[in-house]
């Protein structure tokens, strides 16, 4: 794969080239076919455990184990991602992924579907990382939060879509197994293509016209905190002590734990207690996490234009943060008391379209940490969306199951933790750099 940079000034100097949305629409098909893989079990697991008879705790742990292996690896891939780049990273952890999708379709059992998680989880660690790498080299600080949440939509959209596409698979083919065969093949697929077009930074893409490069690295008061630094960049330690990287590790906890909570236990909400059939299991899917597209989306132009020409990045921050916490929280609190399938979809969809305004999250390394650390800083915040992503299949599963088969306690559960969301984004300060070395 070739690394070679090309010297602006040897561009011809013709009209501003669109590169940069190219090869976020590439990672943006990436990302979507992410959850797709991922979302294939939540969706086929009401007709695997028919197969199988996985009782509600062992549905959770089988759910949740993605998250051990993704949290591991969070750190280890956004370093490779640092070292050698995420157009290498990425590439080949998609094939991986592909593959270890492929092999879901021959499980057996619980303990096989375990295994395929778990692998799945390690393959699919560098991909958030890579967005959040891939958006401070290819995007002017001005447009890195509709970057960030134009990628992040992908996941929403990728559940929403997944849910059709395996619901249509099991229905066209009869079983659940293909859905896994098909959705790895075509991974392996746009993997390829991603390795072919894509470069680490638009100096090395011989397609970016010079005024494209001239636009992506233009100078904005907000870039600050994200200039290139030469030495003494921050260490652990100064990390550590920033309330505003803690701020962003409990934030994106609570995000975590409520949006993953609601991907892993909605078809299964939908089918045992409310009593959706398949086709109206693949729509109702369609319609929550479709909302989360909306919510992504939303959140995404509303603060570019917001943050652009001003200072007060914490107030306009703050706000959107605010109003996607509160939204989601009063969401999902309603939800233990409906019991008409139309109403609980509505508040579903509601509270997936404010918790999805997280998705800004992804545009928090490239305003706040060094260039050379946001692959790293990246990873590290993913590993509070792996932990949320652990703790709430599982906390959900033993509620489920303790309620015998009621949602309430559940849901309650995730009402909370989109107050931690909330609390957490309010710690952060997006007015000055996250770390800096208390030598410097």
């Amino acid at each position: 794969m070739s690394t070679s940079t090309t010297n602006p000034g040897t561009r011809a100097p013709r009209a501003r080239s669109w590169v940069r949305f190219q090869v976020f629409t590439i990672l943006w098909l990436l990302v979507l076919l992410n959850y797709i893989d991922r979302a294939t079990l939540s969706v086929a697991l009401p007709f695997i455990t028919e197969e199988f008879h996985i009782d509600p705790v062992m549905q959770g742990v089988i759910l949740g184990s993605f998250f051990w292996t993704y949290m591991l690896f969070q750190i280890p891939g956004g370093w490779l991602l640092d070292r050698f780049g995420p157009r290498k990273v990425v590439g080949w952890a998609a094939v991986l992924w592909g593959g270890a999708q492929f092999m879901g379709g021959f499980a057996g059992g619980g303990a096989f579907l375990l295994g395929q998680r778990l692998a799945l989880g390690i393959t699919e660690a560098p991909i958030s990382p890579a967005g959040a790498k891939l958006n401070s080299a290819w995007l002017p600080a001005k447009e890195r939060a509709r970057g960030a949440t134009f990628v992040d939509a992908a996941g929403p959209f990728g559940s929403a879509v997944g849910g059709l596409l395996v619901t249509w698979i099991i229905a066209a083919t009869g079983g659940w197994r293909w859905a896994f065969f098909i959705t790895g093949l075509i991974t392996i697929v746009v993997a390829v293509i991603y390795v072919v077009f894509l470069r680490d930074t638009p100096q090395q893409h011989p397609r970016v016209s010079a005024k494209e490069l001239e636009h992506i690295e233009q100078v904005d008061p907000s870039t600050s905190a994200v200039a290139i630094v030469k030495d003494k960049l921050p260490k652990l330690a100064d990390y550590a002590r920033s309330r505003s990287f803690w701020g962003m590790m409990f934030g994106r906890l609570g995000w975590a734990t409520v949006w993953w909570g609601i991907i892993s236990w909605t078809p299964s909400y939908l089918n045992q207690a409310l009593g959706f059939d398949l086709a109206s299991l693949g729509w109702g899917t369609f319609l929550v996490y479709g909302c989360g597209v909306l919510g992504q989306l939303t959140a995404g132009f509303t603060v570019d234009r917001l943050r652009a020409g001003r200072d007060r990045y914490n107030l306009v921050m703050r706000s959107i943060f605010g109003v996607s916490g509160l939204g989601a929280a009063i969401a999902i609190f309603t939800i233990p008391g409906l019991t008409d399938g139309f109403q609980a979809l509505a508040a579903l969809s509601v509270a997936v379209f404010f918790i999805n305004f997280g998705g800004l999250y992804w545009a928090i390394p490239a305003w706040l940490a060094p260039k050379q650390q946001v692959g790293t800083v990246g990873g590290v915040m993913n590993i509070a969306s792996s932990g949320g992503g652990s703790l709430a299949p599982i906390v959900m599963g033993i509620a489920i199951a303790a309620s015998g088969g009621g949602y309430g306690g559940a849901f309650v559960f995730l009402g909370v933790c989109a107050l931690v969301y909330l609390l957490g984004s309010m710690l952060i300060d997006f007015n000055k750099p996250m770390a800096t070395r208390k030598d410097a």
